[in-house]
Protein backbone atom coordinates (compact mmCIF):
# COMPACT_ATOMS: atom_id res chain seq x y z
CA UNK A 1 0.00 0.00 0.00
CA UNK A 2 1.29 3.76 -0.56
CA UNK A 3 -1.42 5.65 1.12
CA UNK A 4 -0.80 9.16 2.05
CA UNK A 5 -2.00 9.63 5.17
CA UNK A 6 -3.86 13.34 6.80
CA UNK A 7 -5.22 12.91 10.12
CA UNK A 8 -7.55 12.10 12.77
CA UNK A 9 -10.44 12.91 14.92
CA UNK A 10 -12.87 12.81 17.61
CA UNK A 11 -14.02 12.17 21.30
CA UNK A 12 -11.40 13.28 24.64
CA UNK A 13 -13.90 14.68 27.00
CA UNK A 14 -11.29 16.16 29.66
CA UNK A 15 -12.75 17.74 32.65
CA UNK A 16 -12.61 21.75 32.91
CA UNK A 17 -14.31 24.56 32.12
CA UNK A 18 -16.15 26.07 28.97
CA UNK A 19 -15.10 28.91 27.53
CA UNK A 20 -18.63 30.57 24.87
CA UNK A 21 -17.97 34.00 23.91
CA UNK A 22 -15.51 34.83 26.54
CA UNK A 23 -17.88 33.54 29.24
CA UNK A 24 -15.79 30.71 31.49
CA UNK A 25 -18.58 28.54 32.16
CA UNK A 26 -17.83 25.50 34.42
CA UNK A 27 -18.94 21.92 33.63
CA UNK A 28 -16.26 20.37 36.44
CA UNK A 29 -15.45 21.15 40.24
CA UNK A 30 -12.10 19.49 39.54
CA UNK A 31 -9.16 21.59 41.18
CA UNK A 32 -7.21 20.42 37.82
CA UNK A 33 -10.00 22.19 35.33
CA UNK A 34 -8.50 24.00 32.64
CA UNK A 35 -10.37 26.51 30.34
CA UNK A 36 -12.04 25.09 27.02
CA UNK A 37 -13.05 26.97 24.41
CA UNK A 38 -15.28 25.80 21.32
CA UNK A 39 -14.46 26.95 18.17
CA UNK A 40 -16.89 25.58 16.17
CA UNK A 41 -19.82 22.70 17.19
CA UNK A 42 -22.58 21.17 14.85
CA UNK A 43 -24.53 18.66 14.26
CA UNK A 44 -25.93 20.26 11.53
CA UNK A 45 -29.81 19.33 12.69
CA UNK A 46 -30.89 23.14 12.38
CA UNK A 47 -29.25 23.82 9.05
CA UNK A 48 -31.52 24.05 5.82
CA UNK A 49 -30.85 21.14 3.17
CA UNK A 50 -30.04 21.31 0.58
CA UNK A 51 -26.44 22.28 -2.23
CA UNK A 52 -23.75 24.34 -0.59
CA UNK A 53 -23.12 27.19 -2.70
CA UNK A 54 -20.68 29.48 -3.42
CA UNK A 55 -19.34 31.84 -0.74
CA UNK A 56 -21.20 33.66 1.44
CA UNK A 57 -23.17 30.09 1.53
CA UNK A 58 -26.84 30.26 1.23
CA UNK A 59 -29.12 30.86 4.06
CA UNK A 60 -29.22 28.81 6.77
CA UNK A 61 -26.71 27.27 6.04
CA UNK A 62 -24.71 28.20 9.22
CA UNK A 63 -21.72 29.61 6.77
CA UNK A 64 -20.69 26.70 4.72
CA UNK A 65 -20.08 26.73 1.25
CA UNK A 66 -19.14 25.23 -1.47
CA UNK A 67 -15.20 26.44 -2.08
CA UNK A 68 -15.09 23.75 -5.41
CA UNK A 69 -17.70 21.25 -6.98
CA UNK A 70 -17.37 20.46 -10.47
CA UNK A 71 -20.41 19.18 -12.17
CA UNK A 72 -21.93 16.12 -11.07
CA UNK A 73 -19.87 16.31 -7.65
CA UNK A 74 -21.65 18.75 -5.09
CA UNK A 75 -21.91 19.44 -1.15
CA UNK A 76 -24.99 19.13 0.18
CA UNK A 77 -26.71 19.49 3.79
CA UNK A 78 -29.15 16.21 4.01
CA UNK A 79 -31.25 13.93 5.66
CA UNK A 80 -30.87 10.66 3.33
CA UNK A 81 -28.04 9.55 5.96
CA UNK A 82 -27.41 11.28 9.40
CA UNK A 83 -26.77 10.12 12.95
CA UNK A 84 -29.24 13.00 13.71
CA UNK A 85 -31.81 15.33 11.21
CA UNK A 86 -29.38 16.31 9.03
CA UNK A 87 -25.65 15.75 7.93
CA UNK A 88 -23.10 17.10 5.54
CA UNK A 89 -22.88 15.12 2.17
CA UNK A 90 -20.04 14.91 -0.20
CA UNK A 91 -20.48 13.53 -4.04
CA UNK A 92 -17.91 12.70 -6.33
CA UNK A 93 -17.83 10.97 -9.65
CA UNK A 94 -15.01 9.58 -12.38
CA UNK A 95 -16.04 11.73 -14.51
CA UNK A 96 -14.61 14.47 -12.70
CA UNK A 97 -10.93 15.19 -14.00
CA UNK A 98 -9.07 13.17 -11.51
CA UNK A 99 -7.93 14.95 -8.47
CA UNK A 100 -10.44 17.78 -8.51
CA UNK A 101 -11.27 18.29 -4.81
CA UNK A 102 -14.95 18.66 -4.13
CA UNK A 103 -14.34 21.11 -1.28
CA UNK A 104 -17.18 22.41 1.42
CA UNK A 105 -15.87 24.85 3.27
CA UNK A 106 -16.62 27.16 6.39
CA UNK A 107 -14.62 30.35 7.90
CA UNK A 108 -13.94 29.99 11.88
CA UNK A 109 -12.43 32.59 14.32
CA UNK A 110 -9.55 32.10 15.40
CA UNK A 111 -8.87 30.84 18.54
CA UNK A 112 -5.37 32.00 20.62
CA UNK A 113 -3.17 29.15 20.54
CA UNK A 114 -0.64 30.94 22.98
CA UNK A 115 -3.33 30.62 25.88
CA UNK A 116 -4.93 27.57 24.57
CA UNK A 117 -2.82 25.07 22.63
CA UNK A 118 -4.14 21.87 23.41
CA UNK A 119 -6.45 21.25 20.49
CA UNK A 120 -9.39 18.79 19.66
CA UNK A 121 -11.44 17.54 16.51
CA UNK A 122 -14.44 15.73 16.99
CA UNK A 123 -16.55 13.47 14.01
CA UNK A 124 -18.33 11.23 12.97
CA UNK A 125 -18.36 10.30 9.21
CA UNK A 126 -19.69 7.50 6.96
CA UNK A 127 -17.59 6.62 3.70
CA UNK A 128 -19.37 4.94 0.65
CA UNK A 129 -18.81 3.92 -2.38
CA UNK A 130 -20.11 2.37 -5.68
CA UNK A 131 -17.87 -0.30 -6.40
CA UNK A 132 -16.41 -2.27 -3.79
CA UNK A 133 -14.64 -4.84 -5.85
CA UNK A 134 -12.78 -1.81 -7.77
CA UNK A 135 -8.91 -0.30 -6.84
CA UNK A 136 -9.17 2.98 -7.39
CA UNK A 137 -8.34 5.50 -4.81
CA UNK A 138 -10.92 6.73 -2.32
CA UNK A 139 -9.69 9.97 -0.33
CA UNK A 140 -11.64 12.20 1.45
CA UNK A 141 -10.69 14.48 4.06
CA UNK A 142 -11.14 17.01 7.03
CA UNK A 143 -8.81 19.56 7.37
CA UNK A 144 -8.55 22.65 9.79
CA UNK A 145 -6.04 25.46 7.66
CA UNK A 146 -4.93 28.62 9.57
CA UNK A 147 -2.11 31.78 8.74
CA UNK A 148 0.11 32.94 8.59
CA UNK A 149 0.16 33.41 4.81
CA UNK A 150 0.46 31.36 3.19
CA UNK A 151 -1.38 28.99 4.86
CA UNK A 152 -0.92 26.15 6.90
CA UNK A 153 -2.39 22.74 8.31
CA UNK A 154 -3.62 22.98 11.64
CA UNK A 155 -5.05 19.97 12.22
CA UNK A 156 -6.27 17.41 9.78
CA UNK A 157 -7.40 13.23 8.82
CA UNK A 158 -8.23 11.87 5.70
CA UNK A 159 -9.60 8.59 4.91
CA UNK A 160 -8.49 6.33 2.66
CA UNK A 161 -8.96 2.97 0.35
CA UNK A 162 -8.62 0.98 -3.00
CA UNK A 163 -4.70 2.29 -3.96
CA UNK A 164 -4.43 -1.06 -5.70
CA UNK A 165 -6.49 -3.44 -3.38
CA UNK A 166 -10.16 -3.62 -4.11
CA UNK A 167 -11.71 -1.85 -1.57
CA UNK A 168 -14.02 -4.41 -0.05
CA UNK A 169 -10.87 -6.10 1.05
CA UNK A 170 -9.08 -2.61 1.84
CA UNK A 171 -11.75 -1.12 4.02
CA UNK A 172 -12.01 2.63 5.06
CA UNK A 173 -8.51 4.02 6.82
CA UNK A 174 -7.70 7.16 8.90
CA UNK A 175 -4.14 8.40 7.50
CA UNK A 176 -2.48 10.95 8.94
CA UNK A 177 1.21 12.54 8.38
CA UNK A 178 3.49 13.88 10.85
CA UNK A 179 6.85 16.60 10.10
CA UNK A 180 9.92 14.94 9.02
CA UNK A 181 11.96 17.12 7.00
CA UNK A 182 14.26 14.10 6.19
CA UNK A 183 11.14 12.60 4.38
CA UNK A 184 10.17 15.53 2.82
CA UNK A 185 7.73 16.70 6.02
CA UNK A 186 4.81 13.93 4.73
CA UNK A 187 5.54 11.21 6.42
CA UNK A 188 2.96 8.80 7.04
CA UNK A 189 1.74 7.56 10.41
CA UNK A 190 1.94 4.19 11.14
CA UNK A 191 -1.51 3.74 12.77
CA UNK A 192 -2.65 0.82 14.29
CA UNK A 193 -6.29 2.66 15.27
CA UNK A 194 -9.07 3.17 12.38
CA UNK A 195 -7.64 1.07 10.00
CA UNK A 196 -9.73 -1.41 7.84
CA UNK A 197 -12.90 -0.15 8.72
CA UNK A 198 -16.56 -1.13 7.86
CA UNK A 199 -18.03 0.66 4.44
CA UNK A 200 -21.75 2.19 4.79
CA UNK A 201 -21.35 2.46 8.87
CA UNK A 202 -20.95 5.50 11.02
CA UNK A 203 -17.58 5.89 12.82
CA UNK A 204 -16.22 8.25 15.76
CA UNK A 205 -13.02 9.51 15.87
CA UNK A 206 -11.47 12.56 18.01
CA UNK A 207 -7.92 13.97 17.20
CA UNK A 208 -5.99 15.31 19.81
CA UNK A 209 -2.84 18.03 19.29
CA UNK A 210 -0.29 20.05 21.25
CA UNK A 211 0.40 23.51 19.70
CA UNK A 212 2.87 24.25 22.88
CA UNK A 213 4.70 21.00 22.36
CA UNK A 214 4.44 21.09 18.59
CA UNK A 215 3.17 17.12 18.87
CA UNK A 216 0.32 15.27 18.62
CA UNK A 217 -1.02 13.91 21.32
CA UNK A 218 -3.56 10.92 20.81
CA UNK A 219 -6.33 9.38 17.89
CA UNK A 220 -9.56 7.88 19.20
CA UNK A 221 -11.50 5.77 16.88
CA UNK A 222 -14.69 3.92 17.45
CA UNK A 223 -13.17 4.01 21.43
CA UNK A 224 -10.45 2.33 20.38
CA UNK A 225 -7.11 4.61 21.25
CA UNK A 226 -3.77 5.95 20.27
CA UNK A 227 -1.01 7.53 21.62
CA UNK A 228 0.41 9.67 18.63
CA UNK A 229 3.08 12.04 21.24
CA UNK A 230 6.17 11.15 19.33
CA UNK A 231 4.75 12.49 16.59
CA UNK A 232 5.71 15.96 15.25
CA UNK A 233 2.64 18.18 13.90
CA UNK A 234 2.81 18.90 10.45
CA UNK A 235 4.37 22.39 8.66
CA UNK A 236 4.82 24.08 5.27
CA UNK A 237 7.88 24.59 3.38
CA UNK A 238 8.07 28.41 2.86
CA UNK A 239 10.94 28.65 1.28
CA UNK A 240 13.73 25.99 0.04
CA UNK A 241 14.83 23.84 3.21
CA UNK A 242 12.18 26.80 5.51
CA UNK A 243 9.82 24.77 7.61
CA UNK A 244 7.34 26.64 9.75
CA UNK A 245 4.11 25.53 10.99
CA UNK A 246 0.78 27.78 11.34
CA UNK A 247 -0.47 30.05 14.86
CA UNK A 248 -3.94 30.31 13.69
CA UNK A 249 -7.39 27.61 13.07
CA UNK A 250 -9.13 29.84 10.39
CA UNK A 251 -11.05 27.79 8.66
CA UNK A 252 -12.60 24.33 8.20
CA UNK A 253 -12.48 22.18 4.78
CA UNK A 254 -14.55 19.13 3.93
CA UNK A 255 -12.82 17.43 0.67
CA UNK A 256 -13.39 14.48 -1.61
CA UNK A 257 -12.08 14.04 -4.69
CA UNK A 258 -11.89 11.36 -7.46
CA UNK A 259 -8.93 9.35 -8.25
CA UNK A 260 -9.14 6.24 -10.99
CA UNK A 261 -5.06 4.78 -10.36
CA UNK A 262 -5.43 1.43 -10.16
CA UNK A 263 -8.33 0.56 -11.81
CA UNK A 264 -12.02 1.28 -11.92
CA UNK A 265 -14.31 3.65 -11.75
CA UNK A 266 -16.63 4.44 -8.70
CA UNK A 267 -18.64 6.94 -7.54
CA UNK A 268 -17.83 7.92 -3.87
CA UNK A 269 -19.75 9.41 -1.10
CA UNK A 270 -18.32 10.86 2.31
CA UNK A 271 -20.78 11.99 5.06
CA UNK A 272 -19.59 14.51 8.11
CA UNK A 273 -21.89 14.52 11.15
CA UNK A 274 -21.63 15.86 14.50
CA UNK A 275 -18.41 18.17 13.56
CA UNK A 276 -17.04 19.61 17.41
CA UNK A 277 -13.84 21.83 17.75
CA UNK A 278 -12.12 22.80 20.57
CA UNK A 279 -8.88 24.33 22.25
CA UNK A 280 -7.59 24.25 26.02
CA UNK A 281 -4.93 24.95 28.13
CA UNK A 282 -2.58 22.22 28.12
CA UNK A 283 -0.39 20.80 31.06
CA UNK A 284 1.18 23.56 33.11
CA UNK A 285 0.22 26.26 31.32
CA UNK A 286 -2.02 28.97 32.39
CA UNK A 287 -4.10 31.96 31.78
CA UNK A 288 -1.05 34.80 30.77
Amino acid sequence: MNRKNFGLILNLLLPGLMVISGHILPWSASASARPRLIVYKSNFNSLSAGLTQSFPGAPRQDGWFSELAISPAYGEIQKDVALGRYALHEFTSPSVPNFTQTIDKRLITPPDLSRYPLMTLQVDFYAHTTDLNASDIYGAVIVVNGGPFPGFEILQFSLNSGNGTPKADAGVNVGMSWFNEAANNGEPIPLTVGQNLAWDTWHSLTLVADQASDHYVSLKVDGRSEDLSAYTLPRSEVAPGVWERGQFMEEIQAVIAPNSDFGGASDDDIYWDNLLITVEQSHGSGNH
